[in-house]
């Protein structure tokens, strides 16, 4: 495995109750000495050195237990839905890349699925070396950006995944967050109503099923399709509420990480009003659970933005990303790898992992390990004046396009004249240095402006890095 470089990190277990424990590493020369409570558990914390290794733990008690070839370096936990779980075998470039993965220090635990109403104390998994013969089955997300970091920092890598498709954010909030927030308890109050509503559209659902389950079956290598949803979806017992914290994060409390990468958020898309509030919480409640177990530093949380796709409310699925986007701006120690250049709206799940991975790694490289020349974020919309029709969008970057096509992606808004709502029609744009000149011959006057807002596929705003702008939806004053 691999453990947190300087740090303390906690070993944990469980015996006889009042047994003595005595823990031995090869990286100092003192034994460590400790005495189970009155229920059997024990927790002590190592000092680690720098990256290095591989290192040896004996553990003494009435029995022993010798742990072998560890590393020390740095440690993060990938966590989400299923464009996390997604295996690099499926992703662009995979045989090429498959066939160079030979990076012994990069090490790889991915957790057993196990969900319950109560919070479990240990999981299930092993530690693999990454190799040709183990990378496959990784999550393409976190090998790639596990890759990046090791190579850049040149020390080993440990990677713990903790994921599970299709599962919304609030299956990974523990119950008394959802319970002691008047919005959040929408989640607790939805579950209990599951029950009734099973059955609604009986027909619909049980033919989409059969569908999924034909081509589920069928032979060819290709990702399969998510299971039907609505809320024959949702009854599914990983999706209760704090199912997924309990089973899949709980028993990972105190291990020392670096920090978390999230990508999650597909299946909260219908809640997106409450989303930004949902997230938050879980994030918070997460670092205080790791702080409350010795944790000192506030843990970095670096999460992907959803990417283009076609949901059956695309307006929702903006204002969902804007959520994401409003956390990545009032949470400390945040991030967001923006990802509306690399979706399909065809296929929720997108093959360009590598890009993803690699842009979690351009934030971390920037802001956990403090290197001053990365560029790890694309340009953001900051100032906005009107002359005459058009609309004068500053940036903090300067702007140029994929493949030096012409800027596409914005919308202008205006009143509609019939009833007091706001109509947004394709706006004509061009760049100069920081700015994007926006108009539409037809609009007099422009009191909204966005970027990359419904049909996301097409904007193609980038900067010198080629990282893409961050969309946007902005009144104009």
């Amino acid at each position: 495995m691999v453990l947190q470089q300087k740090s303390k990190v906690p070993i944990w277990g469980w015996a006889s109750p009042g047994e003595n424990i005595s823990i031995e590493v090869s990286w100092q020369k003192n034994k460590v000495h400790t005495k189970t409570d009155a229920s059997g558990h024990w927790k002590i914390e190592l000092e680690t050195p720098k990256a290095g290794g591989p290192y040896q733990i004996n553990i003494n008690g009435e029995n022993s237990i010798q742990l072998n070839d560890i590393l020390i370096g740095e440690v993060w936990l990938c966590s989400g839905q299923s464009n996390m779980t997604f295996p690099l075998k499926y992703s662009d470039s995979a045989k090429q890349e498959i066939a160079k993965a030979d990076f012994p220090a990069i090490r790889y635990f991915g957790v057993k699925h196990q969900y319950g109403e109560e919070p479990f104390n240990d999981c299930k998994g092993e530690w693999q070396i990454t190799s040709r013969q183990t990378a496959a089955s990784f999550s393409a997300v976190a090998y790639y950006f596990a890759k990046k970091i090791h190579i850049q920092l040149d020390v080993p890598i440990g990677i713990v995944c903790s994921a599970w498709g299709g599962t919304p954010a609030e299956a990974w909030t523990p119950k008394e967050v959802l319970q002691k927030d008047d919005s959040l308890q929408f989640f607790l109050r939805r579950w209990k109503e599951i029950p009734q509503k099973v059955g609604a559209d009986s027909i619909r659902y049980n033919l989409a099923l059969q569908q999924w389950e034909e081509e589920k079956k069928s032979g060819n290598d290709t990702p399969k399709p998510d299971k039907p949803r609505d809320f024959y979806y949702y009854s599914q017992q990983w999706c209760e509420p704090a199912a997924l914290f309990n089973g899949m994060i709980h028993p990972l409390i105190p291990f020392c990480f670096k920090g978390i990468l999230w990508y999650q958020g597909e299946s909260n898309v219908s809640e997106s009003n409450l989303y930004q509030n949902l997230f938050t919480s879980l994030i918070k409640s997460w670092r205080k659970r790791w702080e409350k177990e010795g944790t000192k530093t506030q843990l970095p949380f670096y999460f992907v933005q959803i990417a283009p796709f076609g949901y059956g409310n695309l307006e929702a699925a903006a204002e969902l990303r804007q959520a994401q986007y409003d956390v990545m701006k009032t949470v400390d120690n945040t991030g967001m790898a923006v990802t509306i250049d690399l979706g399909d709206m065809n296929n929720i799940h997108f093959t360009h992992k590598k890009e993803v991975g690699e842009r979690l790694a351009f934030i971390a490289l920037a802001k956990s390990y403090a290197y001053k020349n990365v560029i790890y974020k694309g340009p953001v919309c900051n100032k906005i004046s009107k002359v005459n029709n058009k609309l004068e969008l500053r940036f903090d970057q300067k702007l140029f396009t994929i493949d030096e096509e012409k800027p596409q992606g914005f919308e202008i808004g205006y009143k509609d004249p019939g009833s007091d709502s706001i109509r947004f029609v394709k706006a004509k744009s061009i760049l100069k240095g920081y700015e994007a000149i926006v108009w539409n011959d037809k609009v007099n006057v422009p009191l909204m402006v966005r970027y990359a807002w419904l049909d996301a596929g097409e904007a193609n705003l980038i900067n010198e890095s080629k990282l893409p702008a961050y969309p946007f939806e902005k009144r104009v004053h």
